[in-house]
């Protein structure tokens, strides 16, 4: 078995101390991944740890555009409405999420000083896992708190510059698990406006899976 690299070794040690921080709060861990579901059924809240890729080729690194992340990492954070993962019918149905499944993303970093910053491996680890540990009790679990319930999912997806395109989409979806005739208008207005062909067709088979008849 090859030798772990030294930056694995560290953002092991942090990771280990930021789980043991976790755990008594309900986290479950698999790998880099930390799932626990909110008080509200069906919602859950997800930590993961990214690693900086390894440099490939000698221009990898392009200022500017493409900077070099090896020895770096940070930590990504979102949440999870579970008829949302399971309205794409490929995919697996599953108890543990991974961030890029999530409908609401950021990162901690930009939560805490407003911007993409990566945290160095080379730096100290305690300081390191400190800092982490602090932004995730304060402003991490005031994001999860965001969209602990789906009325506040409703309520507050879309409405911060971070949201992707489709948020008003989500938002109709689960306005539909809870009053079909109000998400049909939600999702019907959102169809409207959709100006990419190739996503107008995503959302009219999805419509078409749900019973939506769309104009």
């Amino acid at each position: 078995m090859a030798e772990k690299s030294k930056y694995v070794v560290a953002l092991d040690t942090i990771q280990a101390k930021v789980h043991g921080f976790l755990k008594p709060r309900g986290f479950r861990k698999k790998g880099r991944t930390f799932n626990r579901e909110a008080p509200e059924k069906g919602i859950f809240q997800v930590i993961h740890f990214q690693s900086g890729p390894f440099p490939i080729g000698e221009n990898y690194e392009i200022p500017g555009f493409r900077e070099n992340l090896y020895g770096k990492f940070t930590v990504n954070i979102g949440v999870l409405v579970k008829e949302l993962y399971e309205s794409e019918v490929w995919r697996k149905r599953t108890d543990f999420y991974q961030e890029m499944h999530c409908n609401a993303r950021t990162r901690l970093p930009v939560l805490l000083q407003g911007k993409d910053v990566w945290w160095s491996l080379d730096g100290n680890l305690d300081a390191i896992t400190d800092e982490v540990v602090l932004g995730l009790n304060s402003i991490g679990f005031e994001y999860f708190e965001m969209y602990d319930t789906r009325e506040k999912f409703i309520e507050n997806f879309g409405k911060f510059k971070d949201a992707p395109p489709r948020a008003k989409l989500d938002v109709a979806l689960v306005v539909m698990h809870q009053d079909r005739i109000a998400g049909e208008t939600l999702l019907k207005e959102y169809f409207a406006d959709i100006a990419q062909k190739g996503h107008k067709e995503y959302v009219r088979g999805l419509a078409e899976r749900l019973g939506v008849v769309l104009n």
